[in-house]
């Protein structure tokens, strides 16, 4: 098994906040989703979207695959996704996190090809990102472990992990003028969308 091909887009959560969901978010008629399934596309062989619901996903270009445990939250859609992997470490973020930068991406594999590590993890100041991150499957057990003591705090899986966190320094020098990290969460953050595809 190849280390990279698989790249996973986790397509679960509520969109509570933004009033609908968000893999229905648009811009310039096309889906977010496949927007940033087709920049992970340059990289990655293999796209995948993982979610609780598949009429949330129907009609999308991409695979799909429905959480194995429902209602697990990103514990439960990472450990989904390994499982299905084609690869021995898998790249996972959200479908509400439109940046995807992938000279940042690349380093990431490079620190991977150069360690022994089961994942690489992004810091964003003093928090870490678990959606803008590599997985290894040998991570499996560990996953199924907390699960099935029903602790779906991803923090601890990583703390029983040997994960390599990307200081937020070095972050900041591959994406001087961008925020990797942004999300869309609410409707006024779609004007957001709006800036960061036009100066593309």
């Amino acid at each position: 098994m190849k280390n990279f091909g698989t790249a996973v887009i986790l397509c679960g959560g509520k969109s509570i906040r933004m009033g609908f969901d968000k893999c229905m978010v648009k811009v310039k008629n096309k889906f977010l989703i496949e927007i940033i399934g087709e920049k992970l596309g340059r990289i990655f062989d293999n796209i995948v979207l993982v979610t609780n619901d598949p009429e949330k996903i129907k009609g999308l270009k991409y695979k799909g695959i429905v959480d194995i445990i429902p209602d697990l939250g990103p514990v439960g859609a990472i450990y989904t996704a390994l499982k299905s992997s084609e690869s021995k470490y898998v790249f996972v973020t959200a479908c509400d996190m439109p940046v995807i930068n992938l000279d940042y991406i690349r380093y990431m594999m490079e620190i991977i090809d150069n360690q022994d590590i089961d994942g690489v993890v992004s810091c964003n100041s003093s928090y870490i990102e678990p959606l803008y991150a590599f997985y290894s499957i040998n991570m499996i057990d560990t996953f199924e472990r907390e699960i099935k003591k029903n602790n779906l705090r991803i923090f601890d899986v990583l703390n029983k992990s040997k994960i390599h966190f990307v200081e937020y320094g070095k972050v900041k020098e591959y994406c001087i003028d961008e925020n990797i990290f942004s999300n869309i969460n609410y409707k006024t953050d779609l004007a957001l969308l709006e800036k960061i595809f036009d100066e593309e």
